[in-house]
């Protein structure tokens, strides 16, 4: 009987890594006899993954789609493979209706990360995306609620999902082979015989604290989708501040990892699943990162500056400017605005044919 694997997060547990990788390696999945259907990403290395393949947009969100899903199994039928493998966060709200669309056989897997690092990473991905101002809150319903429990637990309510579903920790510890990858692929019951070296390529790179600091602060400005898109890569590669770091207070830490162990516990009983329960011991006995209060010195506000400064001189110029026309923005950081002027100053003058072209690039969008 053909297979059909659909990986559906939960988020923040390394779906885009995952993803990248098989979408640059359908050519060797293909002849191992797996179909994973092509997509398009963004130059993280980030997309919807397979969001398409079963579901349609309406609006802003992706429904499951009977079309797609027959599409998608006939491409799959024609391919001679005889593994469909699917994968998108994009799944998880609708894993129901794709359960009662998709052949008995499709298996569902989904990885569950420890509850505190879940928190940290969606509050990193809310500064380095959405434009989030506010300090770190340490509370297990700030931002997106820790597990993307209200998705995970819809999807565990249905029998339909339940009884075909597979929940992996998201811990290296207990990742079957080397990484992720590596898991998914066991989980999955792929043979990796002639997949050649299974590693994950990093994307979407964490910042450094300092640099989350800066870009914090720098989301106060109106710079618009490309500045932004420019100033995430150049902070991504700054290597200034600390790399390991927790938000979260030693008090707090004790307080919400008890939190997430009751929570992480009740969600065993209540569904009868102990794939999560090594995990939960784990992390019972892990030790914190070291601990970095959101504070930076004017000196170190000045150094990513002028970090941004090197590898990015028009953007540098740009957001110097933004900030000489802004004056009435207070920015988490005030020294930043002479830290910029004074790296803008350094660089000198833009070239005139530069600041020709843009002017008639802008004048273009005028007409």
């Amino acid at each position: 009987m053909k297979s059909i694997v659909v990986h559906a997060g939960l988020p923040k547990t390394g779906t885009s890594a995952v993803q990248a990788f098989f979408n640059s390696n359908g050519e060797a999945l293909a002849k191992a006899g797996i179909f994973y259907p092509a997509h398009t990403v963004d130059r993280n290395g980030i997309s919807a993954g397979n969001a398409g393949s079963l579901m349609e947009r309406s609006g802003h969100l992706f429904v499951a789609s009977s079309r797609e899903v027959t599409r998608t199994l006939e491409e799959f039928e024609a391919s001679g493979c005889h593994t469909l493998l699917l994968s998108s966060e994009a799944f998880l709200p609708e894993l129901r209706g794709i359960a009662e669309l998709l052949p008995p056989q499709a298996q569902f897997v989904l990885y569950v990360r420890d509850p505190l690092a879940f928190l940290e990473s969606d509050y990193n991905q809310r500064v380095k995306r959405i434009g989030h101002l506010q300090p770190f809150a340490a509370e297990p319903d700030a931002y997106g609620g820790w597990l993307g429990h209200e998705h995970l637990y819809n999807a565990l309510d249905s029998e339909a999902v339940r009884s075909r579903l597979v929940l992996r920790p998201y811990l290296p510890e207990l990742f079957v082979g080397d990484n992720l990858l590596t898991d998914l692929l066991d989980t999955a019951e792929i043979d990796t015989t002639g997949l050649g070296d299974l590693w994950l390529q990093k994307v979407n790179l964490s910042y450094s604290l300092h640099a989350l600091e800066i870009k914090r602060a720098l989301n106060a400005l109106p710079l618009g989708p490309q500045l932004q898109e420019r100033l995430d890569v150049h902070l991504q590669s700054c290597p200034l501040g600390p790399m390991t770091y927790t938000l979260i207070p030693p008090a707090d830490h004790e307080r919400l990892r008890k939190i997430a162990d009751d929570e992480l516990r009740s969600l065993a009983l209540r569904y009868d699943i102990d794939s999560l329960e090594p995990m939960r011991e784990l992390l019972q006995e892990k030790q914190p990162k070291p601990f970095h209060p959101q504070e930076l010195t004017v000196d170190e506000v000045d150094a990513v500056v002028r970090h941004i400064a090197i590898v990015g001189k028009r953007l540098t110029r740009r957001i110097d400017q933004t900030l000489v026309e802004h004056p009435e923005i207070e920015l988490a950081y005030p020294s930043l605005r002479d830290s910029f002027a004074a790296a803008a100053a350094d660089l000198g003058e833009e070239p005139t044919g530069r600041k020709r072209r843009r002017l008639s690039r802008w004048l273009s969008r005028e007409r």
